[in-house]
């Protein structure tokens, strides 16, 4: 029996025929009625002419010139995003790299940011990230702070399921991008608005250069972030959508102006005072706890780590080390995501104090206090491999790079120890061999590790141990391959990401 014959339609509407699905002529359509879009037909409906993405391209620039309306590439617009799709679809003329933002891009990214990263990072709801999608079209800052926001979700680890993206195009470079447009939307007077979209705007391009670790970059606008938020922390008449969302951006941009801070020697801008906001909804229970861990770092503590203040007591150390690692309770009901970030970061910051411990020459080997002893890495490295075994890998991975340097410079740390310390081989107990083995293996599975982060830890431990390349590369199932000297980039990358100043202090203190 033959098909019937398909209902002809004189012409689709604009949105239809972007987003290439069936219309039914009607002003508004079923597809417009149904996604939340304006049903408009107002584009020409070209005919003939040559077919492809190319000549496609070719006729939009032509209609437009025809038509008086030249689409500047430095003003790219966002379509209202719909509340169906959720296939991210990126056509020629809306992909991120030709300057606009694919509606359906926007959509997956509030659902992902909603779904996976709110729990960790509960700043933003889905009102606020609604209100400013609909103000998009006629807002420059709900413009700017959308595609800045999305930039921002893609640079968490897989937070976007794989199905929804076409197949030539993974995680990194959708992140790049969507970086890449949200920079074409900034305007000069953003950051003289004095808005809370502004900070936002800011945080959230510190967020996208450092999912790509590009952490120079980052620092610029984290450091803008802050600055801002200080502007306008007593400005009463600041629009910050709520209490809630003032407080919560408040003690994220503290943490994560002190977890940059510590780990790239940068100074700090906001100082912990007894006016700080306090975090008493149940709902931020994880941000508390992340708070929690931050505080004794403070000032102080930063002129000491970045080298500006040389007088350091070992009690105040001592006291410090005490209060990170009592910071949390012995169990966390709390998600499984949120337990891999609290717990990964406290260890991370556990191993970075003890690096001042040698420092200062307060090791020893007799010492009753663990934290002053030269195993106190590999003690560490031990709960790490603990906590990897009771996380599922999702947990740790959705933190994006950010977690894989974490456990990278746990690993770096207890490379730098090994050579210090005498250990045998057991095949009934795991020892510091076996943790280093497991931690490159745990790197092999998270962002960045396996291209950057391992490469640069083998590199670190044929430094330092070369007859423990092979066994270790043979564990995890990798190539053994002959450790060649560094190129330049390769040295320089190895300079900028391992630390290089421990393993001197330990040789010096033993």
């Amino acid at each position: 029996m033959p098909f019937p014959a398909r209902k002809s339609v004189s012409q689709a509407c604009d949105a239809c025929r972007r987003r290439k699905i069936r219309c039914n002529a009607q002003q508004p359509c079923a597809g417009c009625q149904s996604s939340g879009l304006a049903c408009t037909f107002i584009i020409p409906h070209g005919r003939g002419g040559k077919k492809g993405a190319k000549a496609t391209v070719l006729h939009e620039l032509r209609t437009q010139q025809s038509d008086g309306r030249i689409e500047q590439q430095t003003s790219p617009e966002i379509t209202s995003p719909s509340a169906s799709p959720h296939r991210l679809t990126c056509p020629s003329n809306g992909s991120p790299s030709c300057g606009t933002l694919d509606p359906a891009i926007v959509d997956a990214c509030i659902e992902a940011y909603l779904q996976r990263v709110y729990p960790v990072i509960p700043f933003l709801t889905r009102e606020i990230l609604q209100r400013e999608a609909r103000q998009a079209s006629e807002s420059p800052l709900s413009r700017q702070f959308l595609a800045a926001f999305c930039a921002y979700v893609v640079g968490f680890g897989g937070v976007l399921n794989n199905t929804v993206l076409p197949p030539y195009m993974p995680d990194s470079d959708l992140g790049r991008q969507l970086l890449d447009v949200a920079l074409r939307f900034q305007t000069a007077d953003r950051v003289t608005t004095q808005s809370p979209q502004a900070i936002f705007i800011s945080f959230f391009l510190y967020g996208a250069y450092a999912g790509l670790g590009e952490y120079r970059n980052g620092w610029f606008y984290l450091r803008e972030a802050t600055t801002l938020f200080m502007l306008q922390m007593g400005d009463s008449e600041a629009d910050w959508f709520s209490p809630a969302v003032f407080r919560r951006l408040y003690w994220i941009l503290v943490v994560s102006e002190r977890s940059h801070g510590i780990r790239k020697n940068r100074p700090i801008t906001l100082q912990l005072t007894a006016e700080a906001p306090r975090l008493d909804d149940p709902e931020e229970l994880g941000l508390r706890y992340l708070a929690d861990i931050f505080r004794p770092f403070d000032e102080i503590f930063f002129a000491v780590w970045n080298g500006s203040r040389r007088d350091c007591s070992k009690q105040w150390l001592l006291g410090v080390e005490n209060d990170v690692r009592t910071a949390l309770p012995e169990t966390l009901d709390l998600s499984k995501e949120q337990v891999a970030n609290l717990r990964v970061t406290q260890l991370w910051l556990q191993v970075k104090l003890w690096e001042l411990f040698p420092r200062f020459g307060f090791l020893s080997s007799e010492s009753v206090n663990e934290c002053l002893t030269f195993r106190y890495p590999i003690t560490l490295a031990r709960d790490l491999t603990i906590l990897a075994m009771k996380l599922p890998i999702g947990g740790l991975q959705i933190h994006g790079v950010g977690m894989t340097e974490k456990i990278f410079d746990l690993a770096c740390a207890l490379a730098d120890v090994l050579p210090f310390v005498s250990f045998a081989a057991s095949q009934l107990e795991l020892g510091p061999v076996d943790y280093l083995v497991q931690t490159t293996s745990l790197l092999t599975k998270l962002p960045g590790g396996s291209s950057k982060f391992v490469p640069l830890l083998l590199a670190k431990v044929n430094d330092l141990l070369p007859e423990l390349v092979k066994p270790v590369c043979e564990a995890i199932q990798l190539p053994v391959v002959q450790m060649h000297p560094l190129s330049p980039d390769s040295q320089f990358l190895y300079e900028q990401e391992v630390p290089m100043n421990l393993y001197t202090d330990l040789r010096r203190g033993k």
